[in-house]
């Protein structure tokens, strides 16, 4: 199955590990994809900060766009973040939308978030979590 992985950039270490993990089961996964190798040091650093500038100088919400248009499903890492347990933010939300309208299949590693602001909507695009492989 052709994944794309979706999720707040602060976990892109663990992203890549997933990826690894998933790739071993058979599987083809994109990770969204920073532009420049300086970005991928500041993650790792956990001094990177995705701002709205970056966005649109690199075309990032269309780039994963497209990769979800070539995908057979996508997966929500939803780790917590910032002491919010089960975090989804406004990125990987909007490609939760990309993805049900699109009809394609919408997984998180752990359940939705009880966010106030877009919880209802979470849930009617009927997300089910992954099951990862054990090995």
């Amino acid at each position: 199955m052709k994944i794309v992985v979706c999720g707040s950039m602060i976990a892109y270490p663990k992203m890549l590990k997933l990826k690894s993990k998933l790739e071993q089961n058979g599987h083809v996964v994109i990770l969204p994809d920073p532009a420049k190798d300086k970005h991928i040091k500041l993650i790792k650093e956990n001094k990177y900060v995705d701002t709205y500038k970056l966005k649109i100088k690199f075309d990032y919400i269309r780039r994963h766009y497209r990769n979800i248009l070539s995908a057979d499903c996508i997966l929500i890492t939803n780790w917590s973040k910032n002491n919010e347990k089960n975090y989804i933010g406004g990125n990987a939300f909007l490609e939760m939308g990309f993805a049900h309208i699109l009809k394609k299949p919408i997984y998180t590693l752990k359940p939705i978030p009880n966010n106030r602001y877009y919880y209802h909507e979470m849930r009617a695009m009927k997300p089910q979590i992954f099951p990862l492989p054990h090995r």
